[in-house]
This record gives structure tokens, sequence and C-alpha cells, in this order.
């Protein structure tokens, strides 16, 4: 081997080492991305002020008769992107990991055994129940033909958000339960209509 046939190998195995410590701090990254992210107060500042736009729609779920079933006084969240917001809503609304039936639920979800309702409820309460994001949501309530309203929104981008529990009536459409959502982005000052809030079982989302 002459002498620039081992510079060059030698070049080679540095190459190799050099990649080699890159790799593993990148490969710990994606293993550790499961995990959820921590509450990252600054990226919700501008959510706490109040703003002038605003959002109006109706709120409903899709039976399987596709009759669209409303409830009267269903409490809607509007709820900010941020980091810690977008991972529940991944894992926990846009995926559905409530069942349909009573029963248990899917091994990779943490909620609880139980009716899909209790199991929905779980669902929005660990979302809710965190004393450092409440001061971010917005709330408000459908009227009975399931239409909403909110207004002095500040510009950002939101989840709205309906957790609808059925009538209990004898009708099987009256007992349909879930969550219901839509992402929305809202500009300065925009007045933002006829958003449709469904739970995403026909072409409407």
């Amino acid at each position: 081997m002459t002498w620039r046939d081992r510079q060059l190998t030698c070049w080679f195995i540095c190459l190799l080492l050099i990649c080699s410590v890159h790799v593993a701090p990148a490969q710990a990254v994606v293993s550790g991305s499961s995990n959820p992210p921590t509450f990252n107060e600054k990226e919700l500042f501008a959510y706490r002020a109040k703003g002038r736009g605003s959002a109006a729609g109706q709120v409903f779920l899709r039976a399987s008769s596709g009759k669209a079933v409303t409830q009267a006084g269903a409490s809607i969240y509007l709820i900010p992107m941020a980091s810690s917001t977008r991972y529940w809503f991944d894992k926990h609304v846009r995926e559905n990991s409530c069942p349909s039936k009573s029963g248990a639920s899917s091994p990779e979800s943490p909620v609880p055994h139980g009716s899909p309702v209790e199991c929905l409820r779980e669902v929005m309460a660990q979302l809710l129940t965190d004393k450092k994001l409440i001061p971010y949501l917005r709330t408000t309530r459908a009227n009975p033909t399931g239409h909403f309203w909110f207004t002095k929104v500040p510009t950002g981008r939101y989840y709205v958000v309906s957790l609808l529990e059925g009538s209990g009536g004898a009708h099987q459409d009256e007992r349909a339960v879930g969550i219901a959502w839509l992402t929305i982005d809202l500009d300065v000052d925009e007045k933002a209509t006829n958003l449709v809030v469904t739970d995403c079982k026909s072409v409407l989302c």
C-alpha cells in the first residue's frame, strides 16, 4: 500500500467515526418522541390577550343514518395550538382512542376501560384539568341547533373541540356520542363564519 493509499484510508476511517457521533444523538431524539412535550408558556403568550377576531359555526355528530345530531348546551372549546395541545389532540382526538362501544380501549391508549362516554370524558379531562393551560382556553356553549360563537379572539391557530354525549333518548340517533373537532387559522381581525365542527365520519373533514 502506497503512502497516498494509507492517507486515503485514514481519512475514510475518520469520516466514519464523525458520522457515527452525529447519528447516535439523532436516534435518541426519535426514540423519545413518543413522550409528551413539556408545557411551554412562551408558545401561548399571544393567546391570552383579547383579540378582534371571531369564530362561528355549528357543532354536530354524524349519526349512522346520516342525520346531523346536535346537543343544546354542549361545551365548545377554542384551544390554541402548541406543542402540548398538539400532542394531546393527535394522540387522543384525531386518532379517536376511545372504543365505539363499551369495553376495553386499545392497548396503546392510556384512557381507562368503560363506556365510550366515560372514555371521552377522560380524554377531555386530560386537557381541561391542566391549570397552566386554562388561562388560554376559550369556552362557549351550543344553542339548540348546535350553533356557537366566539368573540374577541386573537390571531392564531386553534382546535375547536366539543364533546357531545347524546340526549339519552329512545332513538339511536339521539344516543350518538363523540368528540367533534375542527382546526382553524385566524388572521388579524378575521371573522370566521359557517364553521363545520363534526366527528369527521363524513367528507366534511
